[in-house]
C-alpha cells in the first residue's frame, strides 16, 4: 500500500524490504497528519490518500492506528466480534455441524431436565449456537512478555479475521528499546505487513529502517 500526505514530498511504499518511518519535529506538521488521518478514520474527509496497485481506497476501512501503548489493548471489540462469527460459522460447516446440533440437543436436554419441577412451563428459544459463544464471554489471552510481540499478533488477527489493512503506529520507539524495535521491524517485514511508523523525534537509525525526517523548519531529509 501507498500513503500520501500532500504538505510532505514523499510517497511512502509499505510493504516492502524496509519499515517506513516518518519523523516529524515540527509541532503543526505532527499533528495535523496525526488528526488528519484518525478524522478520516472516522469518516471525515480529510488530505491523506491511501492506495494499493494504484487505485485509491477509504482509510477508514483499511488503515489502523495504534497510538496507545500503556495499556496495549488487543481485545478490541470489533476484533472480538469478527472472531465470535468466524466460530459460528465454521460451528455450522461440514464438518461440524453435526457435532453442533448434538452439543445444542443435549444443552437444550439438560436445561429441560433442571427446570422439570418448576412449578410454570419454561421454553429456550433464543437457544443458539451464537447466543452460546456471545455467553462465553470469548477473549483474546493477554499474555505477552514484549509489547512488539503484542502488535504484531494483533496484525496478524486483524488480517485474518477482518482484512489486510495499513498501520500506522504513533511513538513507538518511546515504548521499546532499539534491539526490541529492531526485531519487531523483522517481524514485519517477514509478515510483509503495511506499516508506517510515525516519531516525533529521532532515534538510533536501524538497519531495516528507511528514515524521512521533516525538521522544525519543515525541510525534508531523506
Amino acid at each position: 500500500m501507498k500513503y500520501v500526505y500532500p504538505e510532505i514530498g514523499k510517497v511512502f511504499e509499505t510493504g516492502g524490504d524496509f519499515v517506513n518511518t516518518l519523523v516529524i519535529e515540527n509541532q503543526g506538521l505532527f499533528c495535523r497528519i496525526i488528526e488528519d488521518i484518525q478524522n478520516q478514520i472516522n469518516g471525515f474527509e480529510g488530505k491523506s490518500v491511501l492506495s494499493t496497485n494504484d487505485k485509491i481506497i477509504p482509510i477508514n476501512k483499511n488503515l489502523e492506528v495504534f497510538s496507545q501503548f500503556v495499556p496495549f489493548e488487543i481485545n478490541r471489540k470489533n476484533l472480538i466480534s469478527k472472531i465470535c462469527s468466524a466460530i459460528e460459522a465454521k460451528a455450522i460447516n461440514e464438518e461440524f455441524c453435526f457435532k453442533t446440533s448434538e452439543l445444542m440437543t443435549e444443552i437444550e436436554s439438560f436445561l429441560m431436565e433442571l427446570s422439570f419441577n418448576f412449578d410454570c412451563n419454561l421454553s429456550f428459544e433464543k437457544l443458539n449456537f451464537a447466543s452460546l459463544v456471545k455467553a462465553s464471554s470469548l477473549e483474546i489471552a493477554d499474555d505477552y512478555d514484549s509489547l512488539g510481540e503484542k502488535i504484531v499478533d494483533l496484525m496478524e488477527l486483524i488480517t485474518e479475521f477482518d482484512r489486510e489493512k495499513m498501520y500506522v503506529i504513533i511513538n513507538l520507539r518511546s515504548y521499546l528499546s532499539d534491539e526490541e524495535t529492531a526485531r519487531f521491524m523483522d517481524t514485519v517485514i517477514r509478515h510483509r505487513f503495511s506499516l508506517l511508523m510515525i516519531e516525533s523525534n529521532e532515534h538510533l537509525l536501524l538497519p531495516l529502517e528507511s528514515r524521512f525526517l521533516v525538521d522544525k523548519d519543515l525541510c525534508e531529509i531523506s
